[in-house]
Protein backbone atom coordinates (compact mmCIF):
# COMPACT_ATOMS: atom_id res chain seq x y z
CA UNK A 1 0.00 0.00 0.00
CA UNK A 2 2.68 2.53 0.46
CA UNK A 3 4.27 1.76 -2.28
CA UNK A 4 1.08 2.26 -4.58
CA UNK A 5 1.12 5.68 -2.57
CA UNK A 6 4.43 6.45 -3.17
CA UNK A 7 4.25 5.79 -6.98
CA UNK A 8 0.89 8.12 -6.98
CA UNK A 9 2.50 10.75 -5.31
CA UNK A 10 5.54 11.08 -7.75
CA UNK A 11 3.34 10.99 -10.64
CA UNK A 12 1.63 14.02 -9.47
CA UNK A 13 4.46 15.56 -8.46
CA UNK A 14 6.04 14.63 -12.62
CA UNK A 15 2.44 15.80 -14.05
CA UNK A 16 2.83 19.37 -12.34
CA UNK A 17 6.05 19.79 -12.85
CA UNK A 18 5.07 19.31 -16.83
CA UNK A 19 2.39 21.35 -16.77
CA UNK A 20 3.54 24.86 -17.86
CA UNK A 21 4.05 27.89 -15.03
CA UNK A 22 0.67 30.22 -15.13
CA UNK A 23 0.13 33.61 -14.25
CA UNK A 24 -2.55 34.79 -11.77
CA UNK A 25 -4.82 34.69 -14.54
CA UNK A 26 -4.25 31.04 -15.49
CA UNK A 27 -2.84 32.27 -18.68
CA UNK A 28 0.42 30.65 -20.16
CA UNK A 29 2.64 33.66 -20.99
CA UNK A 30 5.87 32.29 -23.04
CA UNK A 31 6.08 28.33 -21.51
CA UNK A 32 4.86 27.24 -24.89
CA UNK A 33 7.38 28.58 -27.06
CA UNK A 34 10.26 26.08 -26.68
CA UNK A 35 7.43 23.19 -27.61
CA UNK A 36 5.27 25.42 -30.66
CA UNK A 37 6.85 28.26 -31.49
CA UNK A 38 9.03 28.82 -34.61
CA UNK A 39 11.68 31.02 -35.45
CA UNK A 40 12.53 31.79 -38.97
CA UNK A 41 14.48 34.52 -40.57
CA UNK A 42 14.81 34.82 -44.33
CA UNK A 43 16.73 36.77 -47.03
CA UNK A 44 15.27 38.29 -50.23
CA UNK A 45 18.04 36.50 -52.32
CA UNK A 46 21.54 35.49 -51.60
CA UNK A 47 23.93 38.17 -53.64
CA UNK A 48 23.83 42.15 -52.95
CA UNK A 49 25.75 44.60 -54.45
CA UNK A 50 27.56 47.16 -52.48
CA UNK A 51 25.91 49.43 -51.14
CA UNK A 52 22.55 47.80 -51.76
CA UNK A 53 19.72 47.42 -48.61
CA UNK A 54 20.22 44.07 -47.19
CA UNK A 55 16.96 43.57 -44.72
CA UNK A 56 16.18 40.38 -43.31
CA UNK A 57 12.77 38.95 -41.68
CA UNK A 58 13.00 37.15 -38.98
CA UNK A 59 9.24 35.45 -37.78
CA UNK A 60 7.57 34.11 -34.79
CA UNK A 61 5.13 31.07 -35.71
CA UNK A 62 2.63 29.22 -33.42
CA UNK A 63 2.06 25.86 -34.39
CA UNK A 64 0.51 24.49 -31.64
CA UNK A 65 -2.88 24.89 -30.04
CA UNK A 66 -1.72 27.05 -27.18
CA UNK A 67 -1.72 30.65 -27.51
CA UNK A 68 1.52 32.05 -27.34
CA UNK A 69 1.85 35.50 -25.24
CA UNK A 70 5.28 37.24 -26.35
CA UNK A 71 6.59 40.53 -25.19
CA UNK A 72 8.73 42.10 -28.67
CA UNK A 73 10.99 45.13 -27.73
CA UNK A 74 11.52 45.71 -31.40
CA UNK A 75 12.98 49.64 -31.03
CA UNK A 76 16.46 49.22 -29.87
CA UNK A 77 16.39 45.26 -31.88
CA UNK A 78 16.88 43.68 -28.08
CA UNK A 79 14.36 41.07 -28.27
CA UNK A 80 14.98 40.37 -32.17
CA UNK A 81 19.06 39.69 -32.36
CA UNK A 82 21.06 38.91 -35.80
CA UNK A 83 24.04 37.54 -35.09
CA UNK A 84 26.81 37.64 -38.88
CA UNK A 85 29.21 35.44 -39.40
CA UNK A 86 32.12 35.61 -42.30
CA UNK A 87 33.35 32.42 -44.27
CA UNK A 88 35.73 31.70 -41.26
CA UNK A 89 33.16 31.68 -38.80
CA UNK A 90 34.28 35.13 -36.84
CA UNK A 91 31.10 37.40 -36.10
CA UNK A 92 30.95 40.60 -37.99
CA UNK A 93 32.06 43.92 -36.26
CA UNK A 94 28.66 45.78 -34.90
CA UNK A 95 27.96 49.19 -36.34
CA UNK A 96 28.07 51.10 -33.09
CA UNK A 97 25.09 53.60 -33.15
CA UNK A 98 24.32 56.46 -30.81
CA UNK A 99 20.41 55.13 -30.02
CA UNK A 100 17.92 57.81 -30.45
CA UNK A 101 14.64 58.29 -28.63
CA UNK A 102 11.46 58.21 -30.32
CA UNK A 103 9.41 61.17 -29.74
CA UNK A 104 6.56 59.62 -30.19
CA UNK A 105 7.41 56.97 -27.90
CA UNK A 106 7.81 59.78 -24.83
CA UNK A 107 4.36 60.84 -24.87
CA UNK A 108 2.76 60.36 -20.87
CA UNK A 109 0.51 57.48 -21.51
CA UNK A 110 3.02 55.03 -22.98
CA UNK A 111 3.27 51.61 -21.55
CA UNK A 112 5.82 50.40 -18.96
CA UNK A 113 6.86 48.13 -16.65
CA UNK A 114 8.15 48.66 -12.80
CA UNK A 115 11.45 49.87 -14.11
CA UNK A 116 10.19 51.48 -16.83
CA UNK A 117 10.77 49.48 -19.88
CA UNK A 118 8.46 49.83 -22.61
CA UNK A 119 5.88 47.41 -22.65
CA UNK A 120 4.25 45.56 -25.77
CA UNK A 121 2.25 42.54 -25.14
CA UNK A 122 1.48 40.36 -29.13
CA UNK A 123 -0.80 37.03 -28.48
CA UNK A 124 -0.16 34.28 -31.33
CA UNK A 125 -2.89 31.56 -31.82
CA UNK A 126 -2.42 28.67 -33.95
CA UNK A 127 -0.87 29.27 -37.17
CA UNK A 128 -0.33 32.74 -36.79
CA UNK A 129 2.76 34.81 -37.76
CA UNK A 130 4.29 37.80 -35.89
CA UNK A 131 7.29 39.27 -38.42
CA UNK A 132 9.96 41.91 -38.20
CA UNK A 133 12.24 43.53 -40.80
CA UNK A 134 15.87 44.12 -40.14
CA UNK A 135 18.25 46.22 -42.17
CA UNK A 136 21.56 44.08 -41.27
CA UNK A 137 23.31 46.67 -43.95
CA UNK A 138 22.38 48.90 -40.23
CA UNK A 139 24.00 47.03 -37.79
CA UNK A 140 27.37 45.38 -39.37
CA UNK A 141 30.25 46.14 -41.30
CA UNK A 142 30.37 44.00 -44.39
CA UNK A 143 32.71 43.77 -47.01
CA UNK A 144 32.09 42.95 -50.91
CA UNK A 145 33.34 40.17 -52.14
CA UNK A 146 32.89 38.23 -48.92
CA UNK A 147 29.46 35.39 -47.73
CA UNK A 148 27.90 35.58 -44.68
CA UNK A 149 26.01 33.63 -42.99
CA UNK A 150 22.98 34.81 -40.99
CA UNK A 151 21.80 33.52 -37.34
CA UNK A 152 18.34 35.21 -35.69
CA UNK A 153 17.98 34.84 -31.89
CA UNK A 154 14.31 35.71 -30.77
CA UNK A 155 13.91 36.82 -26.98
CA UNK A 156 10.10 36.45 -25.99
CA UNK A 157 10.34 38.20 -22.65
CA UNK A 158 13.88 40.01 -22.60
CA UNK A 159 13.10 42.22 -20.05
CA UNK A 160 11.80 39.25 -17.06
CA UNK A 161 13.89 36.03 -18.59
CA UNK A 162 17.00 37.56 -20.31
CA UNK A 163 18.46 34.32 -20.97
CA UNK A 164 15.60 32.70 -22.66
CA UNK A 165 15.65 32.80 -26.12
CA UNK A 166 14.46 30.73 -29.01
CA UNK A 167 17.23 30.13 -32.31
CA UNK A 168 16.08 30.59 -36.08
CA UNK A 169 15.59 27.09 -37.63
CA UNK A 170 17.01 28.60 -40.97
CA UNK A 171 20.76 29.81 -41.26
CA UNK A 172 20.83 31.52 -44.90
CA UNK A 173 23.96 33.11 -46.32
CA UNK A 174 24.43 35.63 -48.48
CA UNK A 175 27.51 37.33 -50.26
CA UNK A 176 27.91 41.31 -51.18
CA UNK A 177 29.59 41.82 -55.03
CA UNK A 178 31.77 44.50 -55.33
CA UNK A 179 30.37 47.23 -57.50
CA UNK A 180 32.02 47.13 -61.14
CA UNK A 181 32.36 49.54 -63.55
CA UNK A 182 30.35 48.86 -66.11
CA UNK A 183 27.29 48.92 -63.38
CA UNK A 184 28.38 52.51 -63.01
CA UNK A 185 26.07 54.68 -65.33
CA UNK A 186 27.73 57.59 -67.25
CA UNK A 187 27.15 61.51 -65.98
CA UNK A 188 24.26 62.81 -67.43
CA UNK A 189 25.29 65.63 -70.04
CA UNK A 190 24.19 69.05 -68.62
CA UNK A 191 24.02 72.43 -69.98
CA UNK A 192 22.79 76.01 -68.57
CA UNK A 193 20.80 78.33 -70.45
CA UNK A 194 22.41 80.88 -69.04
CA UNK A 195 25.78 79.98 -69.75
CA UNK A 196 25.29 77.54 -72.60
CA UNK A 197 22.34 79.16 -75.07
CA UNK A 198 20.03 77.17 -76.72
CA UNK A 199 21.25 74.29 -79.28
CA UNK A 200 19.56 74.60 -83.00
CA UNK A 201 17.56 71.87 -82.58
CA UNK A 202 16.06 73.39 -79.47
CA UNK A 203 15.47 77.05 -81.31
CA UNK A 204 13.43 74.71 -84.16
CA UNK A 205 10.91 72.96 -81.43
CA UNK A 206 10.58 76.34 -79.94
CA UNK A 207 10.10 78.44 -83.97
CA UNK A 208 7.71 75.38 -84.82
CA UNK A 209 6.04 75.08 -81.81
CA UNK A 210 5.11 78.49 -81.53
CA UNK A 211 3.21 78.39 -85.06
CA UNK A 212 1.25 75.28 -84.24
CA UNK A 213 0.03 77.57 -81.31
CA UNK A 214 0.18 80.27 -83.83
CA UNK A 215 2.22 82.24 -81.34
CA UNK A 216 3.35 84.76 -84.03
CA UNK A 217 4.83 87.15 -81.95
CA UNK A 218 7.40 83.92 -79.75
CA UNK A 219 7.60 82.29 -83.69
CA UNK A 220 9.13 85.59 -85.15
CA UNK A 221 11.41 86.13 -82.27
CA UNK A 222 13.61 83.19 -83.60
CA UNK A 223 13.43 84.03 -87.48
CA UNK A 224 16.43 86.34 -88.56
CA UNK A 225 15.02 88.22 -91.24
CA UNK A 226 17.17 89.55 -93.51
CA UNK A 227 18.29 86.70 -94.54
CA UNK A 228 15.09 84.39 -94.05
CA UNK A 229 12.78 86.67 -96.38
CA UNK A 230 15.30 86.14 -99.12
CA UNK A 231 14.01 82.13 -99.11
CA UNK A 232 11.05 83.13 -100.52
CA UNK A 233 10.96 84.40 -104.41
CA UNK A 234 7.56 86.69 -103.77
CA UNK A 235 9.33 89.12 -101.14
CA UNK A 236 13.41 88.09 -102.00
CA UNK A 237 13.02 90.67 -105.00
CA UNK A 238 11.44 93.48 -103.25
CA UNK A 239 13.67 93.17 -100.09
CA UNK A 240 16.64 93.59 -102.36
CA UNK A 241 15.53 96.34 -104.51
CA UNK A 242 13.76 98.60 -101.47
CA UNK A 243 15.64 101.35 -99.79
CA UNK A 244 16.73 100.97 -96.47
CA UNK A 245 13.09 103.35 -95.43
CA UNK A 246 11.28 100.92 -97.61
CA UNK A 247 12.58 97.96 -95.98
CA UNK A 248 10.16 97.95 -93.24
CA UNK A 249 6.94 98.25 -94.96
CA UNK A 250 8.08 94.66 -97.01
CA UNK A 251 8.96 92.82 -94.15
CA UNK A 252 5.54 93.88 -92.71
CA UNK A 253 4.07 92.46 -95.83
CA UNK A 254 6.13 89.69 -95.06
CA UNK A 255 4.96 88.59 -91.20
CA UNK A 256 0.97 89.20 -92.08
CA UNK A 257 1.60 86.09 -94.98
CA UNK A 258 3.40 84.28 -92.38
CA UNK A 259 0.74 84.41 -90.46
CA UNK A 260 -1.95 83.77 -92.81
CA UNK A 261 -0.28 80.55 -92.93
CA UNK A 262 -0.75 80.29 -96.95
CA UNK A 263 1.67 77.60 -97.51
CA UNK A 264 -1.00 75.31 -94.89
CA UNK A 265 -1.70 74.84 -91.40
CA UNK A 266 0.93 73.10 -89.35
CA UNK A 267 -0.29 69.70 -87.96
CA UNK A 268 2.76 67.63 -87.36
CA UNK A 269 6.44 67.73 -86.86
CA UNK A 270 9.02 65.56 -86.12
CA UNK A 271 13.20 66.19 -86.24
CA UNK A 272 15.17 64.23 -88.35
CA UNK A 273 18.93 65.02 -87.38
CA UNK A 274 21.06 68.06 -86.67
CA UNK A 275 24.48 68.87 -89.00
CA UNK A 276 26.72 71.46 -87.80
CA UNK A 277 28.34 73.54 -90.47
CA UNK A 278 30.73 75.49 -88.78
CA UNK A 279 30.73 77.15 -85.22
CA UNK A 280 28.32 79.75 -86.58
CA UNK A 281 25.60 77.99 -89.41
CA UNK A 282 23.83 74.87 -88.50
CA UNK A 283 20.89 72.76 -90.35
CA UNK A 284 17.94 71.08 -89.07
CA UNK A 285 16.22 68.52 -91.25
CA UNK A 286 12.52 68.31 -90.28
CA UNK A 287 9.24 66.49 -91.30
CA UNK A 288 6.28 68.50 -91.41
CA UNK A 289 2.90 67.77 -92.61
CA UNK A 290 0.50 70.40 -93.37
CA UNK A 291 -3.15 70.37 -94.00
CA UNK A 292 -4.08 72.68 -97.50
CA UNK A 293 -7.82 72.68 -97.79
CA UNK A 294 -8.21 69.63 -95.87
CA UNK A 295 -5.94 67.81 -97.74
CA UNK A 296 -2.45 66.41 -95.77
CA UNK A 297 0.57 67.46 -97.98
CA UNK A 298 3.94 65.94 -96.15
CA UNK A 299 7.39 68.11 -96.89
CA UNK A 300 10.72 67.85 -95.87
CA UNK A 301 12.40 70.92 -94.54
CA UNK A 302 15.98 71.57 -93.91
CA UNK A 303 16.48 74.95 -91.86
CA UNK A 304 19.76 76.36 -91.54
CA UNK A 305 20.33 78.29 -88.58
CA UNK A 306 22.63 81.40 -87.82
CA UNK A 307 24.56 82.17 -84.28
CA UNK A 308 23.41 85.58 -83.11
CA UNK A 309 25.78 86.91 -82.60
CA UNK A 310 28.65 85.16 -84.53
CA UNK A 311 31.29 83.97 -82.54
CA UNK A 312 30.21 85.07 -78.95
CA UNK A 313 26.33 84.21 -79.42
CA UNK A 314 23.98 82.17 -77.19
CA UNK A 315 21.50 81.56 -79.07
CA UNK A 316 20.24 80.21 -82.83
CA UNK A 317 18.06 82.23 -85.55
CA UNK A 318 16.23 80.85 -88.68
CA UNK A 319 18.11 82.35 -91.74
CA UNK A 320 17.32 80.07 -94.64
CA UNK A 321 14.46 77.32 -95.25
CA UNK A 322 14.70 74.97 -97.97
CA UNK A 323 11.66 72.82 -98.72
CA UNK A 324 10.84 70.01 -100.67
CA UNK A 325 7.55 67.81 -100.60
CA UNK A 326 7.51 64.16 -99.85
CA UNK A 327 6.16 61.65 -101.35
Amino acid sequence: MKRILTILILLSAFSLGSYPNRNARGEVSENYIQAQGIVDIKLPKMQFREKEAISAVLSVRNTGNEVLRIFPYGKDLRSFQVIVRDEDGRTVTRIEEERRQDPVLRRRNKVENLVGDEVKEIILHKDETFSKEIRIDHLYELEPGKKYFVTAYFYPNISEYGDHFVRSESHPYFSVEERKKDWVLPGVPYQDPATDGLEPEEVIHLFLGAEKKKNWKLHFKWIHFPEYIQAYDRFARDWQQSEEAEKDFVLEEFRNYLAENRSGVLQYYKILGTEKVNSNLSKVRVAVERRVNKVPVRYEYEFTLRRMPEETGMFWKVANLLAKVRK
